[in-house]
């Protein structure tokens, strides 16, 4: 389920938003400046929510039923500095990816998931999305996961891995919008059960507002999914960025695909 048209409509939800998107916390040069940061932001989150908001498709996913209640706990590892922030383009393709990464976990009890994430993106409520974390200064780059009753046993009712990735893109990306399956690959869970990991790119356009305002027409999103079926409900989680920024923060931002582990017992 990768893909998104832009609407204008959540640009003016995004005004709205809660105070975690606020930019306190860093050094602001002048009152003026920060009303100018604060506009940008909110202006780049109204454009990742219409992203987030505006897939279309047949839903064969049932992605965008509404999310129930949230009972979640997000644990903070040992302090650390998040990775690439500081470094140049350059440096930060170059630098080989180390453990001492910082992480965040979250945990949903009810739901029956964890996942670790990187430190430094924020926890925002989603429509779309049971749990959800977004970078602040480039708010395409996402963590989120979505929980879905379904009446399927297994993936394997679907098809291969190629047949999940192609429903899922289907489901998710504007019709005409030029995509590409980098892979599909099924794997299985310590107790047997069977989860597909899918990777993909596709590009769209933003709406004539919000192109003159950031001086482009179209953006390309990088994707890569977590999908799998477990006790009537299906888990999907999605990690995302821009294409150009993947080598510089993929890694990180798929922490939450590698990590995804459910805790039933």
């Amino acid at each position: 389920m990768d893909s998104a048209a832009v609407s204008a409509r959540n640009l003016s939800q995004a005004t709205t938003m809660p105070s975690e998107w606020s930019t306190s916390g860093r050094k602001a040069r002048s009152s003026g400046s920060e009303r100018r940061l604060r506009a940008t932001t909110l202006l780049l989150l109204g454009l990742a929510l219409s992203v987030i908001a505006c897939y279309t498709g047949t839903v064969t996913f049932a992605f965008w039923r509404a999310s129930p209640g949230d009972s979640s706990v997000v644990e903070t590892s040992p302090a650390g500095s998040r990775r690439a922030a500081a470094l140049g383009l350059g440096l930060a393709v170059a630098a080989p990816a180390g453990p001492a990464m910082a992480y965040e976990t979250y945990k949903d009890s009810n739901l029956g998931f964890t996942f670790k994430y990187p430190t430094g993106l924020q926890k925002s409520d989603s429509p779309f999305y049971n749990a959800f974390f977004r970078d602040l200064i480039e708010p395409l780059e996402s963590v989120g996961v979505k929980v879905t009753d379904t009446k399927r046993k297994s993936l394997d009712e679907i098809g291969d891995a190629k047949e999940v990735a192609k429903k899922l893109m289907d489901d998710t990306i504007p019709e005409g919008a030029p995509r590409e399956l980098l892979s599909a690959e099924s794997k299985k869970f310590r107790n047997g059960d069977r989860y597909d990991i899918i990777e993909y790119v596709y590009q769209w356009k933003f709406d004539k507002d919000l192109a003159k305002r950031l001086g482009r027409k179209k953006f390309q999103l990088h994707t890569k999914a977590l999908i799998t079926i477990d006790r009537k409900k299906q888990y999907l989680v999605l990690t995302a960025a821009e294409d150009q920024r993947w080598p510089i923060q993929g890694d990180q931002l798929a922490l939450g695909v590698d990590t995804f582990q459910l805790i039933f017992d």
